[in-house]
C-alpha cells in the first residue's frame, strides 16, 4: 500500500533541499535497484540533511533508522513514525534501553523480508571530518539476522557518499554518488557467522571510501585540509579529490591572496534579506544557540521550511489587506524569484 503522506512530505522537503543548496548533483541513479529488499549505507557528515537527502533522489520508499532521543513526546514519535523513522537505541540513551533493540532488529527483519528499502549510517554518528570514520556492525547483524530467519532472501547493499562543498555555511552545494550495488549475502556467513562481521564492514568501508573524499592521514589532516582549500578543490567531485590527496605530499602549494570576484546580484541578494530580515534575526539567535555545529543546516533546513513561508505568507496577507490581491500575488512571486536568484548566485560565505 502506498505510503501517501511519505510521498507529499517528501515532495515538500525537496523543495526546502531546493532552497538549502545551491546545486544538488546526483550520480550513479543507474545503480540503485527498482525492487527487492536494500540497505542503503551512507556516509554521516551533516545530520537530518544526509537522511533527507536520500529518499528525495531515489524513487524508492525508505524506513530511517534514527536516535531514540528523536522520539521525544507522543505527537513527535506518531509523526516520525508516519515518515517510516524507526527508532535506534544507544548506551547514551541507558543501558536499559538496548534491549528494545531487539524489537527495531526485528522489524527491520520483516521490512527487508518484504523486499523493501532501509537506510542506515553506518559509522554511527555524524562528524564534520571528511573521512569514513571505523563503520558500526549494527548494519551487519541485521542482514546476518534476516538471512537467518529468510535464507532465501537475496539483500543488496548500496553504499552512498554524501559530498558538500560546506558542511554549514550557505548556499553549500552536495553530490550524492551511489555506489554499485553489493551483494550482502556474499559476506555473510549465516551457519558459521563471524561476529566481528570483517568482511562486509571492510568491503562497505572500501566502497565509501571511493565514494566519498577520505583523508586516511589523521596526523596530518588539518594541513592536508589546509592545501586542499588554498588548491580549491572541489569537495562535490570526490574522485578527483582523493587522488589529489594521494600526491599532496608531492604537490608545491603557494599561499596567494585571492582576488575577490565581484557579484554583480548582490544588490538582488540585499533586497532578498531585508524582505527576509524578521526570520534571519530569529535565524541568527538560533544559530548562536545550537551546541552540536553539525546541526546547523539541519536548523536552517527547518527554517526555511517552516518560518520563512509562513512569514511570506503573512506579508503576502498584509498585501492584501492594504491593497488587493493583485498586489498580494506580485510580493509573493517576487519573494519566491528572489529567493532562488539568491540561493543560486550567493557565495558560500554564511
Amino acid at each position: 500500500m502506498v505510503n501517501l503522506w511519505y510521498y507529499i512530505m517528501r515532495a515538500y522537503l525537496k523543495i526546502g533541499l531546493f532552497f538549502l543548496h545551491k546545486k544538488i548533483t546526483v550520480i550513479g541513479k543507474e545503480n540503485i535497484p527498482k525492487k527487492g529488499a536494500v540497505l542503503f549505507i551512507g556516509n554521516h557528515q551533516n545530520a537530518l540533511i544526509d537522511a533527507i537527502l536520500i529518499p528525495i533522489t531515489t524513487k524508492r520508499e525508505i524506513h530511517f533508522l534514527t536516535r531514540a532521543s528523536a522520539f521525544n513526546g507522543k505527537l513527535i514519535t506518531r509523526f516520525l513514525s508516519s515518515l517510516n523513522m524507526i527508532p535506534v537505541y544507544r548506551i547514551r540513551d541507558g543501558i536499559g534501553t538496548i534491549e528494545k533493540n531487539i524489537a527495531v532488529f526485528e522489524q527491520c527483519f520483516e521490512i527487508l523480508k518484504d523486499e523493501k528499502a532501509i537506510e542506515i549510517f553506518a559509522e554511527g554518528n555524524h562528524h564534520l571530518k571528511r573521512q569514513i570514520l571505523p563503520l558500526k556492525k549494527g548494519f551487519a547483524r541485521i542482514i546476518l539476522g534476516t538471512l537467518q530467519k529468510y535464507p532465501d532472501l537475496e539483500i543488496q547493499i548500496v553504499p552512498i557518499g554524501l559530498n558538500y562543498d560546506s558542511h554549514l555555511n550557505f548556499p553549500s552545494s552536495v553530490s550524492i554518488h551511489y555506489g554499485k550495488p553489493i551483494v550482502a549475502n556474499n559476506y555473510i556467513n549465516i551457519e558459521n557467522p563471524d561476529v566481528r562481521f570483517s568482511k562486509i564492514i571492510n568491503k562497505v568501508t572500501s566502497a565509501l571510501k571511493e565514494l566519498t573524499l577520505h583523508i586516511e592521514d589523521s596526523k596530518n589532516y588539518d594541513e592536508i585540509i589546509h592545501k586542499l582549500n588554498i588548491l580549491n578543490v572541489d569537495y562535490t567531485k570526490p574522485i578527483e579529490a582523493n587522488k589529489l590527496v594521494e600526491s599532496i605530499n608531492s604537490i608545491s602549494v603557494e599561499t596567494t591572496i585571492k582576488k575577490k570576484e565581484i557579484n554583480w546580484l548582490a544588490p538582488i541578494h540585499l533586497i532578498a534579506k531585508l524582505n527576509s530580515i524578521i526570520p534571519l534575526l530569529i535565524w541568527r539567535y538560533i544559530k548562536s544557540s545550537i551546541n552540536d555545529i553539525v546541526f546547523t543546516n539541519t536548523y536552517r533546513f527547518a527554517l526555511i521550511t517552516t518560518l520563512f513561508p509562513l512569514f511570506y505568507l503573512i506579508q503576502t496577507g498584509i498585501a492584501y489587506y492594504i491593497f488587493n490581491l493583485k498586489y498580494a500575488l506580485i510580493y509573493l512571486v517576487s519573494s519566491i524569484v528572489l529567493g532562488i536568484i539568491t540561493t543560486k548566485t550567493m557565495e558560500v560565505n554564511q
